[in-house]
């Protein structure tokens, strides 16, 4: 608890600015005070097993969190947290997510999210698709993260109901001079709305890319602007 702080990043309906939800995103702290990107620490921990615990101690801050604003009568708000695929894959890991919940039962599961990114789909997709629909039975939704990042995992896109995807940065970077990314945001944006899946763009930094993203279809982004 000392060692990492979470932050929580908007994700906003891009015609009117208003929120629609947050993503838990970890910080590290060092012995100055400093915080530490998550690059310089996530690798190590996923080496060591140490992000077991660091995906528990995030989902616990978010349901902590969650529990405070809804004692002090504020609206509730829809947030997700990222567990990474070695945490998703441990047989005893929905025993131990469940464990977690009971501790705040004034939390609806649909509440939080868990996000996953498009490399998880690396493993057999039947796997993938089980653990998802076994969690689904419980009320806890997934959000696929990054999609795109390395190349557009269709086959885990078309096989697995999530409840939203997050387009990665990578797709959003030139989207205004950029005809390709703009028609795969198109697509995408398209095939979501008409499976009833949420399509939110990260990465958003300017006045352009969120006209351009609203132009496609995607109306809900997160990023720095």
């Amino acid at each position: 608890n000392k060692n990492f702080v979470m932050y929580l990043q908007p994700k906003v309906d891009m015609r009117d600015g208003s929120l629609i939800g947050a993503e838990a995103l970890v910080r590290g702290i060092d012995e100055k005070g400093e915080l530490i990107s998550p690059s310089q620490f996530i690798e190590s921990m996923e080496k060591d097993g140490g992000i077991r615990e660091l995906d528990f101690f995030m989902l616990e801050s978010v349901l902590r969190q969650l529990s405070r604003w809804k004692s002090e009568g504020l609206d509730p708000v829809n947030v997700s947290v990222n567990i990474s695929r070695y945490t998703l894959f441990n047989p005893t890991v929905l025993a131990s997510i469940l464990a977690i919940y009971s501790h705040y039962p004034e939390i609806p599961m649909e509440q939080v999210k868990l996000e996953i990114t498009e490399t998880a789909g690396d493993v057999e997709k039947t796997t993938l698709a089980g653990i998802v629909e076994e969690f689904r039975k419980f009320g806890i939704g997934f959000e696929l993260d990054d999609f795109g990042s390395r190349y557009a995992n269709v086959s885990i896109f078309s096989n697995i109901k999530f409840n939203t995807i997050k387009l990665d940065r990578s797709l959003i970077n030139d989207l205004a001079e950029n005809e390709i990314s703009r028609i795969l945001v198109e697509n995408i944006a398209s095939i979501c709305n008409n499976f009833g899946m949420v399509c939110v763009a990260e990465g958003v930094e300017t006045e352009k890319q969120k006209e351009v993203l609203l132009n496609a279809g995607c109306i809900y982004g997160q990023g720095y602007y």
